[in-house]
């Protein structure tokens, strides 16, 4: 005789029955239990129905039903690009505007560019004490008496290389660091008047 079932009936998943249907094991169509034999050998066996006479353990398994589908499943919903909805549109009208007032600011920065060099260069027409230097003029004196006071109250006579009386009369001058400063400046301006003739260029083609 079998023995019996053992209380508390496990249910079985419907991945453990497909794998027992991919087993060959047959299954009655309306079939909702199954038993599991394990005979004196230790071998085990899925069937729907014990066989008379089975000397084993049976175990009772439910088996669960499978869900049934919807008939009206839920509609898809297509998925939309997040990208292209916040993309804005392009507005020609403002862009060209935007364009114009980078241009039109570009172009005012050179112009006052090129007024500050000019206007350095205006002032810095006044020679720094620490850009004199001295250098001693000569003055023909023949025909002067010795001890004779000289064009300028600093002038000295004395005799020339060919023997002939000169006066020396030492004056301050302008020296290297005033002409270098002054070409400083003179550069600035020229380099201020190419940026306003390429701002005024990129203007008129940015804007036509």
């Amino acid at each position: 005789m079998p023995k019996p079932c053992k209380p508390g009936v496990p249910h079985l998943s419907l991945a453990a029955l497909a794998l027992l249907v991919a087993l060959g094991i047959p299954l009655a169509a309306d079939a909702k239990t199954l038993y599991k034999l394990v005979d004196k050998n230790g071998k085990v066996t899925y069937v729907d129905k014990v066989p008379r006479g089975f000397d084993g353990e049976v175990t009772e398994i439910a088996i669960d039903a499978p869900a049934t589908p919807s008939a009206n499943p839920p509609p898809t919903v297509p998925r939309t690009s997040s990208t292209s909805q916040e993309t804005p549109k392009r507005d020609i009208n403002t862009e060209r505007k935007e364009a114009r007032a980078r241009l039109q600011a570009a172009l005012d920065s050179a112009r006052e560019k090129l007024a500050a060099a000019k206007k350095a260069l205006a002032d810095g027409v006044d020679v720094e004490d620490d850009e004199l230097q001295v250098i001693q003029q000569r003055y023909d004196a023949s025909g002067a008496k010795p001890g004779a006071a000289g064009p300028r109250s600093n002038c000295f006579q004395q005799k020339g290389g060919d023997g002939r009386p000169v006066w020396i009369c030492p004056v301050m001058v302008p020296g290297e660091k005033y002409r270098d400063r002054q070409k400083m400046l003179e550069d600035a301006v020229r380099s201020a008047e190419a940026e306003v003739t390429a701002a005024e260029d990129a203007y008129r083609r940015g804007t036509d």
